[in-house]
């Protein structure tokens, strides 16, 4: 097992997770209400584990080349372009840590320099929304909006993977 930990302080940042082979395929958009009820998509790794995601993900979001084009701009959502035909892209970082996000309670903070709104959770469109507890750098988006996948990407240079104590 091994936890994840911000490269700046050296805190933990998740609870003990396992390496998945790859990341699995995300689950469809559709969450069960929770009691609330509010929607939450299905997470895309169990907990207690974690995955590389080899795409570009979140911010900054480009114009795809393609105005046809109407992929993914965050993990399972297409973002339309406001400012011409088609729809953007993700510019952001590739091979981030995607861990369930309850991995996370406790050990991260939210980012005060990003505000987000959404139906039913953190869109994550404005970069990473997660800070370290500890020192407060930016380490990782939270996807938790209800048209989307449950899931944490850490950025792959603000932590280090450690075996769990």
């Amino acid at each position: 097992m091994n936890v994840l930990v911000c490269a700046a302080c050296g805190r933990p940042l998740t609870e003990p997770v396992r390496l998945l082979p790859e990341l699995p395929e995300r689950p469809g958009r559709d969450g069960p209400p929770t009691p609330d009820g509010s929607r939450q998509a299905p997470p895309t790794v169990p907990r207690g584990t974690y995955a590389v995601d080899p795409e570009p993900c979140g911010a900054p979001f480009v114009p795809h080349p393609d105005p046809e084009w109407c992929g993914n701009a965050v993990p399972g959502v297409c973002v339309s372009d406001p400012d011409g035909p088609g729809c953007l892209m993700s510019a952001g970082p590739r091979d981030t840590l995607v861990v369930h996000p309850e991995d996370t309670r406790g050990h991260l903070l939210g980012n005060p320099g990003v505000h987000e709104v959404g139906c039913c959770g953190r869109p994550g469109r404005g970069g990473p929304n997660e800070v370290c507890g500890g020192c407060g750098i930016p380490v990782a988006t939270e996807f938790s909006e209800c048209y989307g996948p449950y899931e944490t990407h850490f950025l792959p240079d603000a932590v280090r993977v450690e075996a769990a104590p």
